[in-house]
């Protein structure tokens, strides 16, 4: 739907929504918690908001509850209600929200609010640390630093955004301004995120594959179509390591490989993050099925590495903090997503960019702590959001 097409009320929710996720990326976690909480007040305000209970509700209460439950066996219980409290003020502020957008028969502008904020935080980026420290990289210049926010954070946003817009090109005709996905590359490259690479890259070539697949599935031009795309991007990401600007990128991503096939030099930060991940690993096998309490794997850290931070690995910290109990009570919201829009694929185009999100969200959860974050709980607001929708559209689908 055309913008202009919106009421005026509709236009102010969606500015502050966008104002909303750049916030949450954006605005340091001191400051955020209060910008969140105008936005939505301001929200709560000037819409009829319907206090309603819906699936979205029930997955994340339940996780947030077991949050909670985890006190009674937590190491310390001060860092496991902190958690919990995140989560439970997080559904609060999400739930107004949902509660209005699933009026909503269509959920593209999300998806473009997202976008947009995304590009924000690229050229902030580039107005932050300086263009020449961005564009003019080479072999031996270091990784950016973190400063407004984490680097692997602002590596994620930007090859998010990319696949975003890829998507409105490939499957809406959206391609008039394709170009900007060149300066939100340009800024992955100097944050030399593996986790954003590994996203951009998956990304792109779940695009490809399912755009090419449309139409019969015994029609092998398709996939001929598809391994020429793949064999093509290759040898574009190969001819781009080469390069001064993705030559540190590539370093880290060659001590990534060398860490699974166990040849080649392993970079120090891979092997940080492998010990950590050791430590939740180890940890689980002693108290595999409850876990330690939710947000208590800081402290192993601090006992066994002497560093105080979370272990780096989604898995492995809900692991060590909440057990298989945990694992379980968390991913299945998203082995439901999956579930539910494979179903509805073939049907909706909508649902192919919800099935790459979710699955590169789960592969890069291996390389990040995600399950208390604020933004990720909007995104599966969206998720949920779709699903009700496609509940109403194709009631035949069970």
């Amino acid at each position: 739907m055309p913008i202009s097409k919106y009421s005026q009320l509709d236009k102010i929710v969606l500015g502050l929504t966008w104002c909303l996720v750049v916030a949450l990326y954006l605005w340091p976690q001191v400051s955020k918690a209060l910008i969140v909480s105008v936005i939505t007040g301001i929200v709560l305000i000037i819409t009829n908001y319907k206090m309603e209970i819906h699936k979205y509700h029930l997955f994340v209460l339940q996780f947030c509850l077991y949050c909670y439950a985890t006190t009674f066996w937590s190491m310390n219980g001060y860092f496991t209600i902190e958690k919990g409290n995140t989560i439970f003020y997080t559904l609060i502020i999400m739930s107004i929200f949902y509660s209005y957008y699933r009026k909503y028969d269509d959920l593209t502008i999300l998806i473009k609010i997202i976008m947009w904020a995304g590009y924000f935080v690229v050229f902030y980026s580039y107005f932050f640390y300086g263009i020449d420290n961005l564009v003019y990289m080479d072999e031996g210049s270091d990784r950016i630093q973190n400063a407004f926010m984490n680097v692997n954070v602002i590596g994620m946003l930007a090859a998010l955004t990319v696949i975003f817009h890829l998507y409105f090109t490939l499957f809406e005709k959206f391609s008039r301004t394709i170009f900007l996905v060149i300066p939100a590359i340009i800024v992955i490259a100097a944050t030399e995120s593996r986790k954003a690479i590994i996203m951009l890259i998956l990304g792109v070539v779940l695009l490809f594959f399912f755009k090419m697949r449309k139409g019969s599935h015994y029609n092998l031009i398709p996939y001929l179509k598809f391994f020429i795309t793949v064999f093509l991007l290759l040898i574009i990401i190969m001819a781009l390591s080469e390069t001064g600007m993705f030559s540190g990128a590539t370093e880290r991503m060659n001590g990534f490989i060398a860490s699974i096939t166990g040849e080649g030099t392993v970079d120090s930060s891979t092997s940080v993050r492998e010990l950590y991940r050791q430590v939740g690993w180890n940890q689980m096998k002693e108290t595999p099925w409850f876990g330690i309490g939710i947000g208590c794997p800081r402290i192993l850290a601090a006992r066994q590495i002497n560093r105080n931070a979370y272990l780096h690995c989604n898995y492995a910290e809900i692991g060590a903090g909440g057990g298989l109990v945990g694992l379980v009570s968390y991913y299945c919201m998203y082995v439901y997503i999956i579930v539910k829009e494979f179903k509805y694929v073939k049907y909706e185009k909508f649902s192919i960019i919800i099935l790459i999100w979710v699955m590169t969200k789960i592969i890069t959860d291996w390389g990040s702590v995600s399950y208390y974050s604020k933004i990720n709980y909007f995104y599966l607001m969206i998720y949920f959001l779709h699903l009700d929708l496609m509940k109403k559209k194709y009631p035949q689908i069970k």
